[in-house]
C-alpha cells in the first residue's frame, strides 16, 4: 500500500473513530461528569475572539451562534482525530506493530490532558474536575485506538471474510455515533434556536416578563450547576471583617425587592434580549459595609463560579443602594440559567456587568479586568436609550382601519419622558401614550392607535426621549463595543 492510500484509509477510519470518541465523550459527561472538550475550550476561545466578532455572532445569529460554535468545535475535533488516524496508518507502513495506533492515540491523549485541559483552566491532567478525568480520557482514546487498529492501521492480516465485515463495520460505528450525538445534542440545539426565551411572546410585551421568557445570554456551552446547600459567598479582600455566608445566611439579611429591566449589551436595536422582572436580594452597599472596607479599598470585584469576573468602583456601590446581590426572581429562587443561587444585579447597566453564579466579592485597590472588557467591550456598560415596536410585527399585513401600535422603551435609571412613532419612515412623528414605569429602573410600555388612510406599504419607526430630555440616538451602530443604537424600523403592508 502506498503512503497516499494508507493516509486516505487512515483518515477515513480516523473520522469514524473520532465520531465514536466524541459520542462517548458526551455520554461520559452525563455518566461520569467529564467535561466535553468543546465546552472546556469555549472560554479560552472566546477570550481569543475579538469582541466585534462575538458581537456579530450575537447580533446576526442570536442563540444560534453558540450552536454554530459548538458544531464547529466538534467538527474540528473529529478532523483532528482523522488526521491522527492518517498519520498512524502511514507510520504503520514503516513500523509494523499492533501498538502503532495506541501510540498515536496516546500522543493525542497527552495533548488533551497536558495542554488543552490546562489551557481550559482545568489544571494539570484536568484534575480540577476530579481524579477520574485523565483516566476517562485515556479510556476514550483507547477505544479510538481500537477502531484505528480494526480499520487496518495496525498490521493484522486481511482475509476475504474480514474484508466483507470491514465494509459494514465503519458504517455501523459511524451511524451509531451520529445517532448518539443527535439524540444527546440536537434537542438542546433545537431549543436554543427555535424555542429560545421570548420566542413564544406575541404582541406588546407584558410589563413583567414571564420567567420562562426572560432573556438568557451566557458565555458557556454548559452553565454551572450549583448545590444551594453547599454554596458559600466569600466576602473579603481589603476588609477588616471578611465573611463567608451560606445561602440561608444571605437570605436572612435585610432585603430589598424591586422591579428591574435587564438588557444585554449585545441586544440589537429592537431585539429580544431585554426583559423586566421582580427581584429580591441584599443591597450590595449594605453587605460591603458589614465587612468594614479598609482605607485603601477603591473597587469592588466579583467572581463567578464559571470564571466570569467584573468590578465596580467602591464609590458607585456606596452611592447605589439599588445594586443587589439578588437571589429571587418573581418570588422564586433564581433559575439555574439566571445565576442560582445568587447574582449581581445593577440597574441602569447592561447585563454583562452583573455576574451570575456569584461566589466571591472582594475589595481591591484597582479595577479587575472584566471578562468582556478584555475583548474590548465598554467597561462602563451604561444602557443607551432604546425603544421597540412590538405591534405590528415586521412584515405584517394589516387591514385599513384603526390599528394598534405599541412596544417598550427603556433608558436605564434616566427614565423615559417621551415616546414618538412614525408611519412614514421618519418624515413626521406622533406622540404615543405610555404607562408609568413599575420602578425608576424599568422600561415603559407605550401604545397608540394608527389609522392609515389608504392601502399600501408603510415604514414604521419609534424613538424615545429619556428623563433628562436627551433624544435616542438615531445613528445606527452595532452592539460592539458599547451597545447598539438607532431607531427600530419595521415594514408593514395595509390591505383594503
Amino acid at each position: 500500500m502506498t503512503n497516499r492510500a494508507a493516509a486516505i484509509s487512515g483518515f477515513g477510519w480516523g473520522v469514524i473513530g473520532g465520531l465514536a470518541l466524541v459520542a462517548l465523550m458526551y455520554f461520559s459527561s452525563g455518566l461520569f461528569g467529564l467535561r466535553p472538550l468543546p465546552q472546556a475550550l469555549n472560554g479560552p476561545l472566546l477570550s481569543l475572539m475579538p469582541g466585534f466578532v462575538f458581537g456579530f455572532l450575537i447580533d446576526k445569529l442570536q442563540h444560534a451562534g453558540k450552536v454554530v460554535e459548538e458544531i464547529g468545535l466538534i467538527l474540528a475535533m473529529v478532523l483532528a482525530l482523522a488526521a491522527v488516524g492518517a498519520a498512524s496508518a502511514v507510520a504503520n507502513l514503516r513500523w509494523t506493530s499492533t501498538w502503532v495506533p495506541f501510540a498515536f492515540a496516546g500522543a493525542a491523549w497527552a495533548i488533551v490532558v497536558l495542554i488543552l485541559l490546562p489551557v481550559a483552566g482545568l489544571g494539570w491532567l484536568g484534575l480540577n474536575d476530579g481524579p477520574t478525568t485523565p483516566v476517562t480520557w485515556a479510556a476514550l482514546f483507547a477505544f479510538y485506538a481500537v477502531i484505528l487498529q480494526y480499520g487496518g492501521t495496525g498490521p493484522a492480516p486481511v482475509d476475504l471474510g474480514r474484508r466483507r465485515v470491514l465494509r459494514a463495520v465503519p458504517l455501523g460505528i459511524a451511524g451509531a455515533s451520529l445517532a448518539a450525538l443527535g439524540i444527546g445534542l440536537i434537542p438542546g440545539w433545537y431549543r436554543a434556536v427555535f424555542s429560545a426565551p421570548g420566542s413564544g411572546l406575541r404582541g406588546i410585551s407584558p410589563v413583567i416578563t414571564p420567567v420562562q421568557d426572560f432573556y438568557v445570554v451566557s458565555k458557556n456551552f454548559a452553565d454551572p450547576g450549583i448545590d444551594g446547600q453547599g454554596w458559600r459567598l466569600h466576602l473579603g479582600g481589603l476588609v477588616d471583617k471578611p465573611q463567608t455566608l451560606t445561602l440561608a445566611e444571605l437570605q436572612s439579611q435585610p432585603s430589598i425587592e424591586q422591579y428591574v429591566t435587564l438588557e444585554c449589551i449585545s441586544n440589537n436595536v429592537g431585539g429580544p434580549q431585554i426583559s423586566n422582572g421582580f427581584f429580591k436580594g441584599v443591597s450590595l452597599r449594605d453587605l460591603v459595609a458589614t465587612a468594614a472596607p479598609q482605607q485603601a479599598a477603591g473597587w469592588v470585584t466579583f467572581k463567578a463560579r464559571d470564571g466570569y469576573t467584573e468590578s465596580l468602583p467602591l464609590s458607585v456601590v456606596q452611592d447605589s443602594p439599588e445594586i443587589l446581590v439578588a437571589y429571587l426572581l418573581d418570588d422564586k429562587p433564581l433559575p439555574a440559567s439566571h445565576g442560582f443561587p445568587a447574582r449581581i444585579l445593577i440597574p441602569g447597566r447592561y447585563g454583562m456587568k452583573g455576574p451570575k453564579w456569584l461566589d466571591t466579592i472582594e475589595l481591591a485597590t484597582g479595577e479587575a479586568h472584566g471578562y468582556w472588557e478584555d475583548q474590548g467591550w465598554d467597561h462602563n456598560a451604561i444602557v443607551k436609550t432604546t425603544s421597540r415596536l412590538d405591534l405590528p410585527a415586521d412584515g405584517d399585513i394589516v387591514k385599513v382601519g384603526a390599528i394598534e401600535v405599541g412596544g417598550v422603551a427603556f433608558a436605564g435609571k434616566r427614565g423615559i419622558s417621551k415616546v414618538e412613532y412614525s408611519t412614514d419612515g421618519g418624515s413626521s412623528w406622533s406622540a404615543a401614550a405610555f404607562d408609568a414605569p413599575l420602578s425608576p429602573f424599568t422600561w415603559v410600555l407605550w401604545r397608540a392607535t394608527w389609522t392609515p388612510s389608504s392601502h399600501g406599504a408603510y415604514t414604521l419607526k419609534v424613538r424615545a426621549t429619556d428623563g433628562s430630555g436627551s433624544l435616542q440616538n438615531a445613528n445606527g451602530t452595532p452592539s460592539y463595543p458599547s451597545g447598539s443604537s438607532g431607531f427600530h424600523t419595521i415594514h408593514v403592508n395595509v390591505s383594503s
